[in-house]
């Protein structure tokens, strides 16, 4: 198999779609909490607890409770900094990077409690791969497009739920109103504290629910470092793509591309050190994220 072997192709635009999947919901994440006039510069760290909570709730009651434990661990965090921020006045960057080291650090310790070196890892079932029928059999798109896990597509209906919301209903103007003028939205009566609560509480539920979309949709286990600084890619994705919903789900697909490009080159197809690899999806971030603050400035 090489660069101009179709299958190959298939592999790599096929796992571009399940790991762009953690990136977009925690990118989706993060907007609602900068929506509301925050910042969880925590993300690494909750989805690092995210997806080890969600090896725990799944190995005793199934994937369904992994992802709802996931989801309950995230929103606790999230919880941790709008108590923070918002009853106490803390600085928020120094929370959130408290959080992120915090969720790490914390996660690394009950993991070695519960599974010591030495042990055989621990693994779980994964969520349902869903097959389209007739679909799926079509030359060359059907593996790549109807044939995913059911969290692929649940982005799909997320990202569809989130433009409606934010861009078509009086919740998203009111939590817009509340991120660009505190003042205003107070003068028409909106209880501004109680929507950042929620906001930020609803960001970190997101963000544990994407660390459970790698440890249930991808590895099946968990080890320390999986997130490998997926949640600060997540905060670029978010200034990619505009604050959007679908500009999220574009800078996630464009991470994603190069991420499995690189897993999948790895393998000595292009005669290059597999650390040159590995560090693509990155140096291609870090590009992107230039060329669109790039644009931005010769517009202004």
């Amino acid at each position: 198999m090489d660069w101009s072997d179709p299958v190959f192709w298939e592999i790599v635009l096929g796992g571009m779609l399940r790991l762009a999947t953690p990136l977009f919901i925690a990118a989706l994440g993060e907007m609602i909490t900068e929506k509301a006039g925050a910042i969880n510069l925590g993300i690494d760290g909750v989805m690092t607890a995210g997806a080890f909570a969600a090896l725990v709730f799944a190995y005793f009651a199934g994937w369904g409770a992994g992802l709802a434990g996931a989801c309950l661990v995230g929103a606790l965090y999230g919880l941790l900094l709008a108590v923070s921020v918002i009853r106490f006045n803390a600085d928020q960057i120094v929370i959130g990077i408290a959080i992120s080291l915090i969720g790490a650090g914390l996660t690394s310790y009950v993991f070695q409690l519960w599974q010591p070196s030495g042990q055989t890892a621990i693994f779980v079932p994964l969520v349902p791969m869903i097959t389209i029928p007739g679909l799926a059999d079509i030359p060359f798109i059907g593996s790549i497009l109807f044939r995913q896990n059911a969290l692929t597509y649940a982005m799909i209906l997320v990202l569809i739920v989130a433009i409606y919301l934010l861009n078509r209903t009086r919740l998203g103007l009111i939590l817009t109103a509340v991120g660009e003028d505190r003042a205003a939205a107070e003068m028409r009566g909106v209880n501004v504290d109680r929507v950042r609560y929620i906001a930020i509480t609803l960001g970190g539920a997101f963000m544990g629910l994407a660390g459970a979309a790698i440890t249930l949709a991808v590895l099946g286990s968990y080890n320390d470092g999986l997130t490998n600084g997926r949640g600060y890619i997540a905060l670029a994705i978010v200034i990619v793509g505009r604050w959007t919903p679908l500009g999220a789900l574009i800078g996630a697909l464009i991470f994603a591309f190069f991420d499995s490009l690189g897993l999948r080159a790895q393998s000595g197809l292009a005669g290059l050190p597999t650390e040159a690899f590995s560090a693509l999806p990155y140096v291609m971030t870090i590009i992107v994220l230039m060329l669109a603050n790039r644009s931005v400035l010769k517009r202004a």
